[in-house]
């Protein structure tokens, strides 16, 4: 007997395990989760080990956790026994799912309570149908409470037998004498005239109409829609109920207006214009048209500063005066964000230009938004179908192309498109290809330059900087590929290795020598920054004082709040902060005074005028007693002359990097830079995978 007990209970736990579609497992009698089946590792994302021994509290958002709701569960479950509901609960990502969940309470074979048994579902998909079924049964209730209607009983002498007070109003007939004996077309022909009433004879009065199968039409006078349903009596005669849907067409056209065109602006959407540029190449003048992709030049920062609001009513007169230039037969679309496109059809090519400078002119001239002047400009990218291509997506693709060549021109501009568009386009999908290849087969390096302290000359750390060899033997230039890396979404994981490679580097080094790296603004809005730096950490054992991490002032600004947030997590940690090229930025000082810096790195444009331009040397001995005042290290980039290096010498505790002191190099080169006589001690190599983090290096003038 105790075999076949425990045989059962074994049955039953593999039973549960095996259930997917069921979250199921056991709560203690406090709510700490004791078992977990697979149904509810899909179910929340949550492995077993993730989850067991926590508190099951932990799937419920933050709201109804203040609210008490999970103990309140498990209260009712114990007083009565079973507690049910529905709610949105957390995934291990941070998504939300609706749950229906039943809380049982368990007891053993003496009665004594032992804990509860939890089974959830997720009942999103369910409630979105059921939220989309209601909604569409109130859009029918409110159409329905809002219609007129009208019966109308009518006998075989196509007179009317019977008529309510709904079909008075509807015809809007004069007097309130009963409709009852006269003749229907009489009425009608009164009411919505001759024609109207003539069709609705022939169309619904019809001997021989099926009684089965009612006749319907729709009736249009002035500005109401009636629809009249008409069905054959057996007895004879015939009975037919009018609806004014004036509103409910109104209502099909606002929905099918909406669905073609941009809700801010009311110009035609991205999906209209290709149908319109669909049916115009497909037409016989296909070959006489062109597409203007146009973006707006400032109007971010526009945006950013003084908020969406008086955006999109920039937006909105941008619009409006695209609708006052342009003709009546060209389409106007915005394609979202500041991107607009006009189809013009038909058009002159020669006067393609005259076209592009009018609107560019336009554009240009002063807004005035709430009071607010504000100037703005225009880029303008241009294509015409070339012979034989009738394909709209390539004909866009042209304008988008053209459009990237305007604004790489300056801006404010525009570009016709071009066979060399096309062919640096392939190019730029090629390196992207190669960059992926590179990742996955990890083929970059770092190389290091030294950072010297002035009046010594003693190496005090390195730099990393990122390189990529190429199969000739050549090294691409960080300026060449990493925009197209950062594009591609690549650095996050080309930062990690970084990270990881450089640690593992520097801890074999002496320990009073640090490492560098430069970080994006890519990795300063990643969650998994701060984890990949403390795995790099904990992989290579180096000391947390022995890193430190570069930023520039616009990687930070792109979201000031997280990356402020972030940095002083790694401050937290032990790890150092450079701010590099100092006094380049518009808000250096308000950078230094709210973020836990510990380093400045003065831009080489000032290094660069040392002796020559008076001004620099003033900014350099301003930086300087700044960073002094304020207990920061200093390093001045770009020390290129000996001029220099004797200048800056004279500054007391300050750091140098640069051409003069040494290039960048293999880690294989560096030894006859660390301290003579100590043996590098190299850990077991370790390659970063993609959880890793990110990171990412900016290339120096200095250091290609």
């Amino acid at each position: 007997m105790p075999d076949r007990r425990h045989d059962a209970d074994i049955m039953y736990r593999l039973l549960v395990q095996g259930v997917t579609d069921y979250a199921i497992y056991m709560l203690c009698p406090d709510g700490t989760v004791a078992n977990w089946n697979v149904g509810a590792q899909r179910a929340t994302g949550y492995a077993a080990d993730e989850i067991v021994g926590h508190n099951f509290a932990c799937f419920y958002t933050p709201e109804d956790r203040a609210a008490g709701l999970p103990e309140r569960g498990l209260r009712t479950a114990r007083q009565d026994g079973r507690f049910e509901a529905e709610g949105w609960r957390l995934r291990k990502d941070g998504s939300r799912f609706w749950a229906h969940v039943v809380i049982d309470a368990i007891h053993d074979d003496d009665g004594r309570f032992i804990g509860f048994a939890k089974v959830t579902r997720d009942r999103t998909e369910g409630r979105a149908n059921t939220l989309k079924l209601d909604s569409a049964l109130d859009n029918l209730d409110l159409a329905m409470s809002n219609m007129a209607q009208g019966l109308c009983l009518i006998d075989g002498d196509e007179r009317i037998v019977l008529a309510n007070q709904r079909m008075h109003e509807m015809l809007a007939l004069p007097g309130s004498e009963p409709l009852s004996g006269a003749g229907i077309r009489a009425v009608l022909s009164e009411a919505l005239g001759e024609t109207a009433a003539l069709l609705f004879l022939r169309d619904h009065l019809r001997p021989d109409l099926d009684l089965q199968a009612p006749a319907m039409s729709e009736i249009v006078h002035q500005e109401q829609v009636l629809s009249v349903t008409t069905r054959r009596l057996a007895a004879g005669g015939w009975v037919s109920t009018f609806a004014d849907v004036t509103e409910r067409r109104r209502f099909e056209n606002q929905i099918r207006h909406l669905a073609q065109h941009d809700p801010l602006t009311d110009l035609a959407n991205r999906a209209t214009l290709q149908h319109a540029l669909t049916e115009t190449l497909a037409s016989e003048a296909w070959g006489n048209c062109a597409v203007f992709h146009i973006d707006l030049d400032r109007f971010k920062p526009i945006n950013d500063t003084f908020g969406h609001a008086i955006g999109d009513q920039l937006l909105q007169e941008v619009a409006r005066r695209l609708q006052r230039t342009v003709r009546a037969q060209d389409v106007i679309a915005r394609l979202g964000g500041d991107g607009f496109a006009l189809i013009l059809r038909p058009v002159d090519p020669l006067r393609l230009p005259d076209t592009a400078r009018q609107l560019l002119e336009v554009l240009n001239q002063p807004y005035t938004v709430k009071k607010l002047p504000i100037r703005i400009g225009a880029s303008i990218g241009i294509a015409v179908p070339a012979l034989g291509e009738r394909d709209p997506d390539i004909l866009l693709r042209n304008a988008d192309l053209a459009l990237s060549d305007a604004k790489n021109e300056g801006r404010n501009r525009y570009s016709f498109y071009d066979s060399a568009m096309g062919e640096s386009a392939a190019a730029r999908a090629s390196l992207e290809a190669d960059l992926n290849r590179a990742v996955e087969r990890r083929e970059f390096v770092l190389h290091y330059q030294p950072i010297v302290r002035a009046r010594t000359g003693a190496t005090i750390g390195f730099e990393a900087l990122l390189r990529w060899p190429q199969p000739d033997g050549r090294a691409m230039s960080p300026a060449d590929f990493v925009p197209v890396a950062e594009e591609a979404g690549l650095m996050l994981e080309i930062g990690a290795w970084i990270l990881v490679e450089a640690c593992r580097e520097a801890a074999t080094w002496p320990a009073h020598l640090t490492v560098a790296v430069n970080v994006s603004a890519t990795q300063l809005r990643s969650g998994l920054f701060i984890d990949a730096v403390e795995r790099a950490l904990a992989a290579s054992g180096l000391p947390p004082h022995r890193l430190e991490i570069e930023i520039t002032e616009t990687a930070v600004l792109q979201n000031r709040e997280l990356a402020l947030s972030l940095l002083q997590r790694l401050r937290a940690l032990g790890v150092m902060i450079a701010l590099d090229d100092f006094g380049t930025g518009y808000s250096s000082l308000s950078f230094v005074h709210t973020f836990p810096l510990t380093r400045l790195k003065i831009d080489r444009s000032f290094v660069r005028g040392l002796g020559l331009d008076p001004q620099s040397t003033a900014i350099v001995r301003a930086i300087i007693g700044l960073s002094r005042s304020l207990g920061l290290a200093v390093t001045a980039e770009g020390v290129e002359t000996e001029e220099q290096r004797r200048l800056l010498a004279k500054e007391r505790g300050l750091d140098l990097q640069g051409y003069l002191l040494g290039r960048p190099e293999r880690v294989a080169r560096l030894p006859h830079r660390l301290e003579p006589g100590l043996e590098r001690r190299r850990p077991a190599r370790r390659v970063a995978s993609p959880e890793d983090g990110a990171a990412k290096v900016e290339d120096h003038p200095e250091a290609a």
